[in-house]
């Protein structure tokens, strides 16, 4: 009996449609973690905000989470693990900075919404390109 091995390109559709769902998943921690909060608040005096670190925390970690799974929904299923790694990064990034984007754009009078959307898009492209190439690394490992 003999096994039904992908062709190459036929996984472009699944890592299309893993993607897509890691986007809409992001999008939606931001709005299910951030998006509701638009409130100041002191500490020391001092106003500070909107988020509150545990909701940053709990927002980042619901994301990255969202991506592992998304890498792993992947494995076994013919999908160059390293080649997923670039796409999935942009989904995550893409899904969750559009939303920031437009609350941002909207309420800041400055542009230095800009600037926040540049360390956001850096700083989370390297983090889960880091987490999914280890991913990627570790799952290979099991699987082979």
């Amino acid at each position: 009996m003999s096994t039904v091995q992908p062709t190459p390109g036929s996984s472009a559709p699944r890592l299309a449609l893993v993607a897509v769902a890691l986007a809409l998943f992001a999008g939606a921690m931001w709005f299910a973690w951030l998006g509701w909060d638009d409130d100041y608040y002191l500490v020391d005096g001092v106003a500070q905000g909107p988020y509150r670190p545990w909701q940053v925390v709990g927002c980042g970690l619901s994301v990255a989470i969202g991506a592992v799974a998304a890498m792993l929904a992947l494995r076994g299923r013919g999908v160059v693990r390293a080649g997923a790694v670039p796409v999935l990064t942009a989904a995550a990034l893409g899904g969750f900075a559009l939303p920031w984007s437009v609350h941002a754009a909207a309420t800041d009078d400055s542009g230095l919404w800009a600037v926040g959307l540049f360390f956001l898009l850096v700083g989370g492209g390297l983090g889960l390109v880091t987490l999914l190439t280890v991913t990627a690394a570790l799952a290979g490992r099991r699987s082979g």
